[in-house]
């Protein structure tokens, strides 16, 4: 009876498979990665949206912009009547950072301020803000022009990098009933507690009476 005898892969012919199986890997990863990064981005900036339409009703009704916004179901904050339950951000789940001119009585102008990881994004400004840690801005028609501290990554895939250390604000909390400097933390970005403030009298030393108002660490 004769035999049959069958050739099987070389080593280099399985290590080209191997290759290639590799590489078309990195593109399934790198193509469902991106359009993760991009479903999270889309999210921040419809839920800035929504912050930015309530802070101009707010507004309309009060002849100022609200003193904070912290992400959640908040009765007590200003802009709850406008936006009942305001959206936080969707990986980190903090609040975004919400900067107005830190007047004591009636803030002119907002900006609200998040990270957006795609770096391919065209609305992406890199280095803005306070801290020049963030890369995407809404604000108030009236608010004065953001400054870009640090120059563009190159728009390789991948989340944007965030920068630290590069201003000097200062930002208030109410801690143990007083209005305290608070600390800023670059793995937010942003100031280490909710709600925060630019402004040293917290809006008043009576609104850290107010245990509601604590200033609670996001992590």
């Amino acid at each position: 009876m004769e035999k049959k005898y069958f050739n099987g892969f070389t080593l280099t012919e399985l290590m080209v498979v191997i290759a290639v199986i590799a590489l078309l890997g990195a593109l399934i990863v790198g193509f469902l990665t991106s359009q993760i990064f991009k479903g999270n981005d889309a999210k921040r900036k419809g839920d800035i949206d929504r912050i930015k339409i309530a802070a101009e009703e707010y507004e309309k009704d009060n002849n100022c912009y609200p003193k904070y916004i912290v992400c959640g179901v908040h009765s007590d904050q200003p802009i709850y009547p406008y936006l009942k339950d305001v959206p936080c951000d969707p990986i980190t789940h903090v609040s975004y950072f919400y900067e107005n001119d830190g007047a004591a009585n009636c803030p002119g102008w907002f900006r609200i301020y998040t990270v957006l990881e795609n770096t391919k994004d065209l609305s992406a400004i890199y280095g803005i803000g306070p801290q020049a840690a963030f890369n995407y801005v809404a604000s108030s028609s009236n608010a004065p022009g953001v400054s870009v501290t640090t120059p563009a990554p190159s728009s390789s895939s991948g989340p944007m990098p965030t920068p630290g250390g590069g201003g000097q604000d200062n930002f208030y909390g109410c801690v143990g009933g007083s209005c305290v400097p608070i600390l800023w933390d670059p793995a937010r970005p942003g100031p280490e507690c909710d709600p925060n403030y630019q402004n040293s009298s917290c809006y008043g030393v009576e609104r850290c009476a107010l245990p509601a108002n604590e200033c609670i660490p996001w992590q």
